[in-house]
């Protein structure tokens, strides 16, 4: 009994473990503390869902990023800024696999969601900064609506720590 709830408990939390991935690649030349000023450009997204594709989610997230790099001491100008933020949306649907034997399996559609934010050096052009972050969503709606949290999760990570 106790190991077959064991076994239940960990069916249910291994799913949530697996579906977000996140990564951060950062120049290690650059200086990130002499960057105090960023400017937010319009983000695009790829996607045949209206939830994704929508003026509004791209909002949010421009909400989200915009929040998360003013709490974290930047402050946003459209004049002469040290920074230029962009990002990118993609969304597919897949099917997977669902069920644990061969007479409890069935397909299931989900929504594979990728969030890139880039930093470029707007003197240079150069890139500084990259977050990616995959999510993997029941619906497009759910892909959408966990957007500017993923955003909010992957800026968690700026200004990277230095190395020693």
């Amino acid at each position: 009994m106790r190991s077959a709830l064991i076994m239940v408990a960990l069916a249910l939390v291994t799913p949530g473990l697996s579906a977000d991935t996140r990564r951060v690649e950062v120049d290690d030349k650059a200086d990130f503390a002499t960057f105090k000023t960023f400017v937010l450009r319009e983000g695009q997204a790829t996607s045949r869902k209206p939830e994704i594709n929508s003026a509004l989610t791209l909002k949010t997230i421009e909400d989200a990023i915009r929040a998360e790099l003013s709490a974290r001491g930047l402050k946003e100008t459209q004049t002469g800024p040290d920074l230029i933020v962009t990002f990118r949306v993609a969304e597919e649907s897949q099917r997977q696999v669902a069920g644990r034997g061969a007479r409890d399996m069935r397909a299931v559609n989900i929504s594979a969601g990728t969030l890139v934010i880039d930093m470029t050096t707007a003197t240079a052009n150069a890139l500084v900064w990259r977050g990616t972050y995959a999510d993997d969503e029941s619906s497009a709606a759910t892909l959408a609506k966990n957007l500017p949290k993923d955003a909010k999760k992957l800026l968690s990570e700026f200004p990277p720590k230095k190395k020693r």
